[in-house]
């Protein structure tokens, strides 16, 4: 396989796979890896059925070619860690790729079940692992900021607005669900109407619009206050920073599962 051409050496990058180079943020992450004298791509996956298989990388960012092309498979592929921005259907192919490779996964897919978040847990033991479902460090501290709201207020009543734009398929989004997990670990998530949910007592509500980001406001109503937290994400290239500043974290660390913690705290 060709690789693209570049100044780094195989000694001095980290070898990166990036699986859903096609996608939005997959193709961010794509700018950044060939930007990065820290990285050496050495594939871009898609799915079989992708309109992109076959075709070099370098199309999809509208620049030059640079000799890799969009593949399915990951046979005979040598890496260091895979990031990963792809649909769930696919996922647990990956994980199980990874551990025998004994590759590094960091990963954003969202609209994972519950067998796959099973997976995880399982090829930690073997190999090292991220996976969160926003590579925003703010949207971490505001995971802990909501630990702390919840336990210094434990009868206040909690809701979250996502807004997403129209080509998200998963509602709610997983940001929603784990900042809503932050303020109820132990609750599991029901429908109650059409885009509203409740995760515990959390209610979750979900927008398809535009072509938005990502909006996350929790709303945290008290006695004699009431307390409004948002994020706002401007550009999807800040997931893929977040995912790039992870990679080059996790590189090299000893099997386990890690979060963005483990980033913030350096």
């Amino acid at each position: 396989m060709q690789q693209p051409q570049s100044n780094k050496t195989m000694n001095q990058a980290i070898n990166v796979i990036i699986s859903g180079v096609s996608g939005r943020i997959g193709r961010k992450l794509l700018k950044l890896v060939l930007a990065n004298p820290q990285f050496n791509l050495v594939a871009g996956l898609v799915s079989p059925t992708s309109q992109y298989l076959g075709k070099d990388l370098g199309d999809l960012i509208g620049i030059d070619e640079i000799g890799l092309t969009a593949t399915d498979s990951l046979v005979e592929v040598k890496a260091d860690v895979v990031i990963d921005f792809a649909h769930p259907e696919g996922f647990d192919e990956l994980v199980d790729y990874c551990v025998l490779s004994e590759i590094a996964l960091v990963s954003g897919t969202t609209g994972l079940n519950q067998a796959s978040f099973d997976r995880i847990g399982q090829a930690a033991k073997y190999t090292n692992v991220m996976w969160t479902s926003n590579f925003s460090l703010n949207i971490q501290i505001l995971k802990n900021l909501l630990q702390v709201i919840k336990q210094t207020n434990p009868d206040g009543k909690f809701s979250i607005t996502e807004t997403h734009h129209i080509h998200k398929k998963d509602a709610p989004s997983g940001t929603a669900i784990s900042l809503a997990q932050a303020i109820e670990p132990r609750s599991s998530m029901i429908k109650t109407a059409e885009d509203t949910y409740l995760l515990g007592d959390v209610i979750i509500h979900a927008i398809r619009t535009g072509e938005v980001p990502g909006i996350h406001e929790v709303t945290i109503e008290l006695d004699n206050e009431t307390m409004v937290l948002k994020h706002e994400s401007h550009d999807p290239a800040i997931f893929a920073q977040g995912a790039l500043d992870a990679a080059l974290w996790i590189h090299g660390k000893p099997a386990g599962l890690y979060d963005l913690n483990s980033v913030l705290m350096g």
